[in-house]
């Protein structure tokens, strides 16, 4: 599914669990060894990573464009509402 349709709350829940499958991720290589032992495993461990850092991006990236577009929206708003009052006034 696309950024774009995912409501606020389905992004921030993405973001919180790629943010757990990274740490499990970096607890379960902890766990074997602190260092893998085949080029195989180190390859899977950061091809995942990649993944999950990947999609942080485009989710985060998703709520700041919205969050950006909410303010200039306010900020609009705001400079025609003391317009309205500047020529109100005079």
């Amino acid at each position: 599914m696309q950024p774009e349709n995912l409501t606020d709350e389905q992004l921030w829940r993405a973001i919180t669990q790629n943010t757990e499958a990274l740490s499990a991720l970096i607890q379960q290589q902890l766990k074997t060894n602190r260092r893998p032992r085949r080029l195989q495993t180190i390859l899977a461990y950061a091809r995942r990573i990649d993944a999950l850092e990947r999609q942080y991006r485009i989710y985060s990236t998703e709520l700041r464009r919205r969050y950006s577009l909410e303010s200039e929206e306010l900020a609009d708003l705001t400079i025609s509402g003391s317009d309205a009052a500047t020529v109100t006034a005079a």
